[in-house]
């Protein structure tokens, strides 16, 4: 049966984007022109199936937590991006193949949307202003530390004394 144009089944297929990172770990062997071959395969990938890439952070080279293959680092890249889920079997399939991908992962994202995540990275990037205070110090810059006193929720417990040595424990007798 072919689903009607307009039906709640087809209606949720046309707006059925989800936001995914994968990240994947490439053989550290590899120069930085493989490396970008990859990346650009793993872009092109999520393209192809009418995906929308949100962000590209290269991790650089960092240690394994175990050794695979009996290789201790590997070249670590994340991308976010939004697609229909028909694009992660497409993903998986291509880091099967590829040698160098030595571990992968593909999960929905759980944190902020990539535009926020991009609205970060250019405040982050934008030059830092001085700011004035016209207390008694006269004026700081953003790069100096505010002290604020820390609230406490709850107090300490009392300590008491400890017994001393030649005191001996308290024994009652009955």
């Amino acid at each position: 049966m072919v689903p009607q144009m307009g039906s709640p089944r087809e209606i949720r297929k046309v707006g059925s984007l989800k936001e995914y990172e994968t990240v994947f770990v490439l053989h550290p062997n590899l120069d930085e022109s493989r490396v970008e071959e990859e990346v650009a395969g793993v872009k092109q990938t999520i393209l192809s199936g009418s995906g929308e890439v949100v962000d590209i952070e290269r991790w650089g080279r960092r240690k394994l937590a175990y050794s695979i293959q009996k290789v201790h680092e590997g070249i670590y890249t994340l991308i976010r991006f939004r697609s229909e889920a028909g694009v992660i079997g497409d993903l998986e399939r291509r880091y099967r193949l590829r040698e160098d991908v030595l571990r992968h992962l593909t999960v929905v994202a759980q944190g902020p949307p990539g535009s926020e995540i991009m609205r970060r990275r250019e405040a982050e990037a934008a030059p830092q202003s001085a700011v004035t205070d016209d207390g008694p110090s006269g004026s700081r810059t953003d790069c100096e530390e505010t002290v604020r006193p820390m609230a406490v929720s709850e107090t300490a417990p009392e300590e008491s004394d400890p017994p001393r040595p030649d005191e001996g424990p308290i024994h009652e007798t009955v």
